[in-house]
């Protein structure tokens, strides 16, 4: 009786044990969740990422599409620039309403970058002009920086006035816009456009906000 009653005992110690084990795995687990590739906070399905939101130097997000390889209504600055398979195809149809309304001639010159690539871009850049290593948007797949052939700058183009009409039809927001530096932590970009969604960039199209003030609304 005693022998069993001993049994009994230590298969509670060992149950307890297991569970001790399995529960710190869980939190461990969680922690790097939270704390490595996916750091960065998330927003319902918005990912936002700058100075405060990083991030980590091995994050590289699926599916990511050589645009060179694929059929497109826009021009490209480089062979090698690569998008999200969501983004290409929003920017894809994007550009292609574009074209069909009689405005065309849009140059994609940059599209992800790695957190090393951008380590490389804020070395060569003039103080103020680059984002630092993981707080920077093209890390992320969903953005891409826009132009075409002109003397001026873009955001006096036809092109220009036709993507701050329609983008956010398409799921695209112009990032970083005029007067907003001071939220957004970046000088004005009207050439920075970054994809997060039909739904969430038409209410941001309608309010005026920027994707942090949007984040924060909707916490």
């Amino acid at each position: 009786m005693a022998k069993k009653k001993r049994r009994n005992t230590r298969s509670a110690e060992r149950i307890s044990a297991l569970i001790l084990v399995l529960a710190f795995m869980a939190m461990s687990f969680a922690a790097g969740w939270y704390f490595g590739v996916r750091s960065t906070k998330y927003r319902g399905e918005v990912l936002l990422v700058n100075d405060k939101n990083r991030l980590s130097a091995d994050y590289v997000p699926e599916g990511l599409v050589n645009l060179y390889q694929n059929r497109h209504s826009f021009r490209l600055a480089s062979s090698e620039i690569t998008l999200t398979r969501e983004t290409y195809e929003a920017a894809e149809r994007m550009f292609h309403a574009a074209e069909e309304a009689g405005v065309n001639g849009y140059i994609i010159t940059s599209g992800y970058r790695s957190y090393h690539r951008q380590e490389e871009v804020y070395a060569q850049s003039e103080p103020g002009k680059a984002q630092t290593p993981g707080a920077s948007e093209h890390q992320t797949g969903l953005a891409f920086d826009v132009t075409t052939e002109t003397p001026n700058g873009f955001e006096s183009t036809p092109q220009y006035a036709w993507l701050s009409q329609h983008a956010h039809e398409y799921g695209f927001i112009q990032r970083y816009p005029a007067n907003k530096a001071d939220i957004t932590g970046i000088s004005y970009e009207p050439w920075h456009y970054r994809y997060v969604g039909e739904e969430v960039a038409t209410q941001i199209h309608k309010t005026g906000m920027t994707l942090e003030e949007f984040v924060e609304r909707n916490r």
